[in-house]
């Protein structure tokens, strides 16, 4: 599987989505369980995508990507998927961070392969999405971490094609 989204939740891993060939893509969610050494499988996710991410927050799982606005939450508690908001624009490639209780999207590309500069700023609690000040250049394909909520994206793909 290429590009899925992979997300720590509930002391299991979660590999979401991806591609297994050219132009096709799988909805499959697959979890890891460390204490029995063993995978099993989930929930579909509600559409078959890759390039796809993922972040965890207050033991659920937003995934977003696949050129779609959508933003999906999953609880691996009772296994099932809930699509919660949706962006202004469509994403894929962008980086997922938590901080102070929020989702943050922050670049990717957009429908038409450019790279982006954008950062949206999901609120589970409130289900709303708002978009602060855009980023200082755009960036796809890479990771994000969030140290002390400051969110920082590293790597990746800047418009420039540098890395």
């Amino acid at each position: 599987v290429s590009s899925p989204a992979v997300a720590g939740c509930a002391k299991k891993l979660f590999v979401i989505g991806g591609g297994i060939e050219d132009d096709v893509c799988t909805n499959v969610v697959q979890c890891f369980d460390p204490e029995t050494d063993s995978w099993n499988l989930r929930a579909n996710l509600p559409i078959a995508k890759n390039c796809i991410s993922a972040a965890s927050l207050n033991q659920m799982i937003y995934v977003c990507g696949g050129l779609t606005p959508n933003i999906f939450c999953y609880d691996p508690n009772t296994d099932v998927w809930m699509n919660v908001a949706q962006m202004d624009y469509k994403v894929e490639n962008c980086g997922m961070s938590v901080c102070n209780s929020k989702v943050f999207i922050l670049g990717g590309r957009g429908t038409q392969g450019d790279a982006l500069d954008t950062i949206c700023c999901f609120d589970p609690e409130k289900g709303i999405c708002q978009s602060p000040e855009k980023m200082s250049r755009p960036i796809s394909h890479h990771g994000c971490v969030t140290i002390h909520c400051h969110n920082k994206a590293r790597s990746g793909v800047l418009s420039s094609g540098a890395t």
